[in-house]
C-alpha cells in the first residue's frame, strides 16, 4: 500500500478482526491536517462475511474469546506484519501494538483490550498495562466516563492513567426535514444491523410486553419492530394490533424510511447500543431506555430523551464495572422480562404519545447534538486533532 501524495499527517487505522461503522466513518471525515489509511485483511475479510451470516457474534463472544484472548492474538499477529510506509500513527481499535512506534488505543472498555473475555484480562493484566505505560503508547480513548471506569478500576493506572481521555463517537448529519402526523404514533425499535440474534439484550421482551398494553389502550400507535425473534416470542404477540415485525435484513435505505417516520425510539436495552442511539438522534426521535452501563451518558433524561431504572433483578457488571453480559446468569435474566421496568416503560412512552410537545422538543435537541453538539463530527475531530497533534509531536 503506497501512501498517497499529501501533506496531511497520516493516521494508520488498524482494526479489531472486524472494523465497525465508527471506523468507516472516520476514514471519510478525518480531523483537520490528517487522513487515515487502513487496509482490509485476510482474517478481517473472511470474518465480514461471517459477521453477514449472523455467526460473528456467536464465534467471537461465546466460543473463540472463551478459549483464547482474540484481541491479544491479533496484537501479536500485528506485530510481525509490515504497515505502510510513511505513518505518523497508529490508531489501534481494542487491541495493543507491540512495536516500537507511536500509537494510541481505541478502547471499548477494559476486557476488550483482551478480547472481551473478564478472565482473560486478570491473566493478562500484566502485560496490558506494560504496554500502556510504554512510551510508545501516546494515547487511551474511550467512548464513554464508563468504559474509563473500567481500566482505572481493573488496572494499575499509574504511569499511563493521564494518557486516557473520553471521546464520544460522532454520526453524519441526516438530510432531511422532520414531518410530523398527530394522527399516528410510530414506536421503533431497532436490534443490530445485521439482526444476530441479541433481542433480549436490546431489551426486546420488554418493548414487546409494554406495547401489548399500549395497543388496548390507544387506536392510532403502531410498533416496528426491526428484529429477528425467538419463535416463541413472536408467536406471542404477532396478532397485536399494530404490530409490525421486519425480522430480515434490509437496505438501509429502508431502515432510513423506517427512522425518518417514526416518532419514538424505544430501546430499554440492558447493554449501550452507540450507534442505534445515535443513529435515533440524527433522525429527529426522543429516546426511551434505561439506566444501564453507559445508556445514561448518551441519552440525558429530560434532554434528549427519558431514561427509565434499569431492572434490579440483573446483576450488569461487576464491582470493578467489567460487564457481565456473556455470562450465563445475564443472559438467562434478560429473557424474562422485568415487570417493574416494563411499567416504567409504559408509563414513559405514554408520556410521550400524549405530550407531543415534549416529544419533539426532545427529539429536536438530541438531533442538534449530532449536528452540532457532542456527537458531532465537529466536536469528535476536534477532540482527536489535539490528541494527534501531541501524540505526532517530535
Amino acid at each position: 500500500m503506497k501512501q498517497p501524495m499529501s501533506k496531511n499527517k497520516t493516521i494508520y487505522l488498524e482494526p479489531s478482526w472486524r472494523m465497525h461503522s465508527f471506523y468507516q466513518e472516520l476514514i471519510s471525515h478525518p480531523p483537520e491536517g490528517y487522513l487515515f489509511l487502513a487496509r482490509q485483511t485476510t482474517q478481517e475479510n473472511t470474518y465480514d462475511k461471517l459477521a453477514k451470516l449472523n455467526l460473528s457474534y456467536l464465534l467471537q463472544r461465546k466460543i473463540i474469546n472463551r478459549l483464547m484472548p482474540l484481541n491479544l492474538v491479533k496484537a501479536y499477529i500485528e506485530r510481525f506484519r509490515k504497515k505502510p510506509d510513511g505513518i505518523d500513527l497508529t490508531y489501534a481499535v481494542n487491541h495493543l501494538v507491540f512495536r516500537k512506534e507511536p500509537w494510541i488505543l481505541d478502547c471499548e472498555y477494559a476486557a476488550t483490550i483482551i478480547g472481551g473475555d473478564n478472565g482473560h484480562l486478570k491473566h493478562f493484566r500484566g502485560t496490558v498495562e506494560k504496554a500502556l505505560k510504554s512510551s510508545y503508547c501516546r494515547g487511551i480513548i474511550c467512548w464513554h466516563n464508563m468504559a474509563k471506569e473500567t481500566l482505572i478500576s481493573n488496572l494499575n493506572c499509574e504511569g499511563f492513567e493521564n494518557k486516557i481521555i473520553t471521546i464520544p463517537p460522532a454520526t453524519p448529519q441526516k438530510q432531511f426535514v422532520k414531518t410530523f402526523d398527530d394522527s399516528k404514533i410510530k414506536l421503533l425499535f431497532v436490534n443490530s444491523s445485521n439482526i444476530s440474534g441479541q433481542f433480549e439484550r436490546k431489551g426486546g421482551i420488554e418493548v414487546m410486553e409494554a406495547f401489548a398494553a399500549l395497543s388496548n389502550k390507544f387506536n392510532n400507535l403502531e410498533m416496528v419492530v426491526r428484529s429477528d425473534l425467538p419463535n416463541e416470542v413472536k408467536n406471542k404477540y404477532i396478532g397485536i394490533k399494530g404490530l409490525r415485525i421486519i425480522d430480515k435484513i434490509i437496505s438501509w435505505q429502508q431502515m432510513e424510511q423506517e427512522f425518518e417516520t417514526a416518532d419514538i425510539f424505544v430501546a430499554p436495552t440492558h447493554v449501550t447500543p452507540y450507534q442505534a442511539f445515535l443513529d435515533a438522534m440524527s433522525y429527529e426521535l426522543p429516546i426511551i431506555t434505561i439506566d444501564a452501563w453507559a445508556n445514561s451518558e448518551i441519552v440525558e433524561n429530560g434532554k434528549t430523551g427519558i431514561v427509565c431504572k434499569k431492572s434490579k433483578i440483573i446483576q450488569y457488571y461487576t464491582k470493578t464495572h467489567l460487564p457481565l453480559w456473556d455470562t450465563h446468569e445475564f443472559t438467562k435474566k434478560i429473557a424474562i422480562a422485568d415487570p417493574i421496568v416494563v411499567s416504567e416503560i409504559l408509563d414513559k412512552t405514554i408520556l410521550l404519545i400524549e405530550n407531543s410537545i415534549l416529544r419533539r422538543k426532545l427529539g429536536a435537541q438530541g438531533r442538534w447534538e449530532v449536528e452540532h453538539g457532542r456527537f458531532s463530527i465537529q466536536h469528535r475531530n476536534e477532540k482527536l486533532k489535539n490528541l494527534f497533534d501531541k501524540a505526532t509531536k517530535e
